[in-house]
């Protein structure tokens, strides 16, 4: 009898490759059961890739996004979306910065609560809690490999793939991800390298527009002693000032934290009440 698996299907090139090697070498073993968490700030060329691997390698792909939820004592759920309905935009993400405060390297709630959480419920669901998930982990990141017997990692563990080997596959492919690395993932997404970040402030600065008005209705945040300010970007800037390259340090920071399979760190957090998040907020003073 063939065992249920839950697929994460990120919407880069490596999560892309691994879906069709699953196909190819453990559909015998496997039922595969591919899913993509949609946070809204992807580029909106990322959902046009997932869009033509779902159809061009058969994934039946299924589109979740967060349901986030307001009410004491209950956490986030998912609903399900296509390629025409899933957000786009900071609709999400102000959701989300409504409950739980601004995200940042700290507070990686928008990983938790847009991606881990929307997955770990669909597959629930779907599949029961005792489910296992695949994580399209590559060889050369195997650091972010975690002991976890829910999760496999099949080009870290079986196939041993790199990322130029991956890169080699798609340049024989039909079609491939038509945006450059740094705009993968969040489009602005505050674990990337400062780097990468000022690549996207000088080639296209409005896409940090969608932060500066999350930081501008969300930047306060409350908790038992007294009320504080939380930006996003390391370094202590705001969207403002990574969008204007203020604050630059001297020396370029390489260091890039935004994995393809950014849900790959916190796999199997469960969502905080809104009891527990109460004091970040204030939202029932």
């Amino acid at each position: 009898m063939k065992e249920d698996i839950i697929v994460a299907f990120s919407g880069g090139r490596t999560s892309a490759y691994m879906s069709k090697w699953l196909i190819d070498n453990m559909s015998h073993l496997y039922n595969l059961h591919f899913v993509y968490a949609n946070t809204g700030l992807e580029h909106e060329k990322t959902l046009e890739f997932v869009d033509k691997c779902d159809k061009y390698f058969e994934l039946n792909l299924v589109w979740i996004e967060a349901k986030i939820n307001k009410q004491r004592g209950k956490g986030t759920e998912y609903e399900i979306v296509d390629y025409s309905t899933a957000t786009r935009g900071n609709k999400l993400f102000m959701d989300m910065a409504e409950v739980y405060g601004l995200p940042n390297g700290t507070f990686i709630h928008c990983t938790r609560e847009l991606k881990i959480i929307p997955m770990n419920k669909y597959g629930n669901n779907l599949l029961g809690k005792k489910h296992r998930k695949a994580l399209g982990i590559r060889h050369d990141e195997f650091r972010r490999v975690k002991n976890d017997p829910s999760i496999i990692y099949p080009l870290a563990t079986i196939t041993k793939t790199t990322k130029q080997e991956i890169l080699k596959w798609w340049s024989k492919m039909p079609f491939d991800l038509e945006i450059e690395e740094h705009y993968g993932n969040c489009v602005t997404c505050y674990k990337k390298s400062d780097k990468k970040l000022k690549m996207i402030a000088d080639e296209n600065p409005d896409y940090f527009n969608d932060f500066i008005e999350m930081e501008n209705k969300y930047k306060i945040v409350k908790s038992k002693q007294e009320g504080d300010e939380r930006v996003m970007f390391r370094g202590y800037r705001t969207a403002h000032e990574v969008k204007h390259n203020l604050k630059l340090p001297d020396n370029l920071v390489d260091i890039d934290e935004c994995a393809e399979e950014c849900g790959s760190v916190l796999s199997d957090y469960e969502s905080p009440s809104l009891e527990d998040m109460i004091y970040q907020k204030g939202l029932f003073d």
